[in-house]
Parts: structure tokens; C-alpha cells; sequence
């Protein structure tokens, strides 16, 4: 067995994603279309001969975590599916080379970040739409599996230089009660332009305590580069009103939105740690300068919320 290239690009190469479908049993097919957009995996698209859509999906990033991220995805996938969440269904399990790769189906619809592009003009609406999803998320009762990790799993998902926002958050013994995204943003979920069709991308899923994912949703929200379009200024101007709908959406499903201030340190450091995987990937929609943007600016905001909360930091 060869030892893939890390680089996106050469983990590609070196895949023949119609012989990995004949490996997991899916002789005929239409050919598989590349689909761009994953920033941990590789994904594409395909046709059964019963015209069913499906989606081959790859794990790659980061090395040597590629089963743990996998194990999480299909394991939320099935506990959001018995719930009765719009999500993928997983049709296989298999590995390519060492790494782990799902068949799942395919969701109809577009990401509601492509509607937000299309009609900013129902941007309330759209906001409101990712609140009230979320909420239906958090009231989901996370698997077993999920709650013996946690919640050391998720709460320590930064780097050295920030140990102290990951002590600073166990000290106030988040609930591990929910089950949260933790990359819950317009990207990651699928809509027919009325209702959420599919919530995708679960790697980052456990038990753990909404404050956290709602925390790392709105910085998302707030500083995360947005896709290349005509309307690209006119979104980042906008922002402000989204997170708003955003807030009003989830209370309108669950009554009330917690706190999450003193968490908003901690959840920009989890996205910097997620950061120092991608940053050097060739095949990304967002230019090297915006990402070290990103990056600079989530290190003053850390900063700052950090003292905000009278967290010593190393």
C-alpha cells in the first residue's frame, strides 16, 4: 500500500473514483462528478441506475485524524437521522488506501448560502431559517458514544498557545446534554429555497453544550471569508442583520438563546486549530490573503474576548 500525499491535489490524483465504487459494490453508475467545497474531504457526485444521486465522500484532512473525523460524521449522521433531521443517509462504509470514505445520498437543493447570494433581499428569512434549524439540532439527545468523550473531545480542540482557553472553559463545566455541530453556517446546509433539505458535514459533531456551538457559529458568521460572487460586498455588509435573524430564528424554536460570551474565546481558537490543516491547500475558493486575514483577525478577537472573560493566556 502507498502512502498518499497530504496535498489535496495529489490525494485526488492518485484516486479513481469509479473504481472506488466498484470496490464498495457500486458496479454501474454514471460517472462520478467532482464537487467542490469540502475542506476536509474529497466529494463526488453519482447516478445509480435506479436515476437515484448519491455522494461518494473521502476523508484526507488532517493526517492521521482522518478515522476519528469519519467516526464522528457517521455516527452523528445516524443519530440525526433517527431523530428525523434532514440529513444524508449513509449507504456505505469503506476505506481507499488507508482512508475512510462513506457513500451517502444525495440531498437535494442548493447550500442556503447560494440562495443568500441569489436573493439577499429575504436575508431575514434565510437567517431566521439557520436559527430555528440549529435549535432543532441542540434539542437532539447526543449517542452514547459521543457522551463518554465528552467533554474533553470538543473543549480541547485547540492549539499549546491557547490551553488556556480550553482549562479556562472546562472550569465552567459546560453541559455535554446537546448534541452540537460545531460548523453550523449557511455552507453546511442544503434547502429547496423553503426548507432545509440536508445538514451536512458533521466531523466536527459531540455532546456537548449549545453555548459552543453557538458561539463558533457566530464568529463564522462575522469574520469567515465569503464565497466569490457579484454580490460578495454587499453580503459582508449585511452580515450584522443576518446574525440577528439568525438569533431570532433559534428563539423562536427553543424560547431563549443562552449566553455564550465567555465561550467565544475558546470556539475562535477551535477554528484557528482547524485553520493550520487547510491554510496551505491549493484547491480553495478563498485567496492566501483573505485566509491569513481570517486568521489575524480571529487572533486579536481571541485576545480580546480573552480578557473580556479575565483569562491569562500564556
Amino acid at each position: 500500500m502507498w502512502k498518499f500525499n497530504m496535498n489535496p491535489v495529489g490525494v485526488e490524483a492518485q484516486i479513481n473514483p469509479q473504481e472506488v465504487l466498484a470496490t464498495l459494490g457500486y458496479v454501474k453508475t454514471s460517472e462520478p462528478q467532482r464537487v467542490r467545497g469540502g475542506w476536509g474531504t474529497l466529494l463526488w457526485r453519482f447516478k445509480t441506475p435506479d436515476g437515484r444521486e448519491h455522494a461518494l465522500r473521502i476523508y484526507h484532512l488532517p493526517p492521521g485524524h482522518q478515522q476519528k473525523i469519519a467516526w464522528r460524521e457517521r455516527i452523528a449522521l445516524e443519530t440525526c437521522a433517527k431523530a428525523g433531521l434532514s440529513v444524508p443517509r449513509i449507504e456505505k462504509v469503506g476505506e481507499v488506501e488507508g482512508l475512510p470514505a462513506l457513500v451517502l445520498s444525495w440531498c437535494p437543493g442548493f447550500t442556503l448560502m447560494s440562495f443568500i447570494e441569489r436573493k439577499p433581499w429575504f436575508i431575514w428569512r434565510w437567517g431566521r431559517l439557520l436559527g430555528r434549524t440549529q435549535a432543532q439540532v441542540h434539542a437532539v439527545k447526543p449517542p452514547a458514544e459521543f457522551a463518554a468523550k465528552a467533554p474533553n473531545d470538543w473543549v480541547l480542540r485547540v492549539t499549546d498557545k491557547y490551553a488556556a482557553l480550553a482549562d479556562y472553559l472546562l472550569s465552567l463545566n459546560p453541559s455535554t446534554g446537546s448534541l452540537i455541530h460545531m460548523d453550523f453556517h449557511p455552507l453546511n446546509l442544503i434547502s429547496n429555497g423553503t426548507t432545509i433539505t440536508g445538514i451536512i458535514d458533521w466531523t466536527g459533531a459531540a455532546a456537548g453544550d449549545p453555548r459552543a456551538d453557538l458561539a463558533r457559529t457566530e464568529i463564522t458568521l462575522l469574520t469567515a471569508p465569503i464565497p466569490p460572487g457579484p454580490l460578495r460586498s454587499l453580503l459582508k455588509f449585511i452580515r450584522k442583520v443576518f446574525l440577528r435573524a439568525w438569533r431570532s430564528g433559534y428563539k423562536e424554536v427553543s424560547g431563549s438563546m443562552p449566553n455564550y460570551r465567555s465561550f467565544k474565546a475558546w470556539a475562535g481558537a477551535t477554528l484557528l486549530a482547524e485553520m493550520e490543516f487547510i491554510i496551505d491547500r491549493g484547491d480553495m475558493w478563498a485567496t492566501e490573503q483573505e485566509i491569513e486575514t481570517f486568521c489575524g483577525s480571529l487572533h486579536r478577537l481571541i485576545d480580546i474576548w480573552a480578557r473580556e472573560a479575565g483569562i491569562r493566556q500564556k
